[in-house]
């Protein structure tokens, strides 16, 4: 749009200054040329008497009065007498220069016309010298003008040039001035689709742009009212749901530990066991990923050690150490500021997750790079296809697996909410040996602000 408005601007100017170009150099020429033959007929007329009053002398020859006489720079005389031509030179064009005129001043009529026969063009000025019985003409070059309408014409391109220019500029300008407003509304409106629901914009004296804003800010309330209601409907079913959970878990234990059972029901008390878990998981999901939707600011953000993160997540988990992959030597040691525990259940998550959809965890790498940390989680899987590595952030999603059925499907989903509270950020890409590598990137924290 700004290039549009640019290009309408430039186009505009081209025209106007065209156009005044145009009927300034058209003004001018009429005016130049006008005078230009009003000279030349003012200059003939002198020349012209000065030849008739020396013929009128008896034994006059006319090319002894043509050489008596100095006509102007760049103008030459022919006189025609007795059907005879003379001219007061004789590199010239020639009497053919007069063609034009001469069938008037036949006439009697005194003649102003001008020839091509020349570079530049020239006036041509006929006039009867009947007391002699002879035709004067006289053809001046119009060198001069000329020059002046060349310069004049260049004048005019080159400020029709610099119009446009400056059209172009100004058309900028306005556009950049005029939409920038609506560059405002989309820098907003990228922030909220990043989830930041306290963007608003600021408030206007425009009237045209008022309703807009309003609009807007309206929009966005509303928006993060419904997100914040549906965030409390989840937590408060889930929390409602905890207590008959827990019921039927000590119902269910006591039920496994009775003797006696058959073996269909022996089945049948384990499936409800394993189905149960599954439930109790999702639950605890579900009121995790309401707490991390309400975005409450924690009180027990610190800096810590993102190696040191690593190793205390594996061994929650009873996984091998030999699972880090060491730092290269002499680098300095990443921090990063986090929640110790919503951190732990990140790495514990993603680790969950390489055993559950992935074959197995394979290693996890910790790389500082510039101002962030990068923490990789690889497994021994077969990948994630391209169109699915952002689809299984999504929540209840799932990419399939080795272990059918044992997941929320809400795993990854608070892994990014957490890591976006972090104002960090979390993909899937290739692993190095041939599986999935889950990628946590934060932001890399001070050594002095280490507590």
């Amino acid at each position: 749009m700004r290039a549009s408005v640019t290009v309408a601007f430039a186009l505009g100017a081209l025209t106007l200054s065209t156009a005044l170009a145009l009927g300034t150099y058209f003004s001018a020429r009429h005016l130049l040329v006008e005078q230009r033959e009003r000279t030349a007929t003012r200059q003939a007329y002198t020349d012209a008497a000065l030849v008739r009053d020396g013929l009128q002398t008896a034994g006059a020859q006319v090319s002894d009065v043509l050489e008596s006489i100095s006509p102007p720079a760049g103008a030459v005389i022919y006189v025609r007498r007795d059907g005879e031509w003379y001219s007061s030179a004789l590199d010239t064009a020639g009497p053919s220069t007069t063609d034009e005129v001469q069938p008037i001043v036949a006439d009697g009529s005194v003649a102003v016309a001008w020839t091509e026969e020349t570079d530049p063009n020239a006036v041509v000025v006929g006039i009867p010298l009947s007391a002699v019985d002879a035709e004067y003409y006289e053809v001046s070059v119009a060198e001069e003008l000329d020059r002046t309408l060349w310069t004049l014409g260049l004048a005019l391109a080159v400020g029709a040039a610099l119009t446009t220019a400056a059209g172009a500029l100004l058309g900028r300008a306005a556009s950049r001035r005029v939409l920038a407003p609506l560059g405002e509304v989309t820098t907003a409106a990228v922030r909220v689709s990043a989830g930041d629901m306290s963007t608003r914009l600021s408030d206007t004296d425009d009237p045209d742009l008022a309703a807009l804003v309003g609009a807007f800010n309206n929009m966005v309330d509303a928006l993060h009212e419904r997100i914040q209601q549906d965030s409390r409907f989840a937590a408060d079913v889930s929390h409602e749901l905890r207590t008959p959970v827990t019921t039927l878990t000590t119902s269910l234990s006591l039920l496994q530990q009775t003797e006696g059972l058959s073996p269909r029901a022996e089945r049948a008390v384990a499936l409800m066991g394993d189905e149960l878990e599954r439930f109790r998981r999702a639950l605890e999901d579900l009121l995790e990923l309401g707490r991390l939707d309400a975005d409450a600011p924690s009180d027990q953000m610190r800096v810590v050690s993102a190696q040191q993160l690593v190793e205390q997540a594996l061994r929650v988990g009873r996984r091998s150490a030999d699972l880090v992959v060491p730092a290269d030597v002499g680098t300095e040691e990443p921090l990063v500021r986090v929640d110790r525990s919503q951190l732990l259940r990140v790495l514990t998550n993603l680790f969950r997750n390489a055993d559950l959809h992935g074959g197995g965890l394979t290693e996890v790498r910790v790389q500082g790079r510039g101002d962030f940390v990068d923490i990789f989680v690889e497994d021994r899987g077969s990948g994630v296809s391209p169109e699915d590595r952002k689809r299984i952030f999504e929540r209840f999603a799932r990419a399939g697996g080795q272990k059918s059925g044992t997941g929320s499907g809400l795993g990854l989903s608070i892994v990014q909410q957490t890591i976006r509270n972090h104002h960090g950020d979390v993909w899937c890409t290739d692993g190095r040996h041939g599986g999935a590598v889950f990628v946590v990137r934060l932001p890399r924290a001070h050594r002095e602000a280490l507590s």
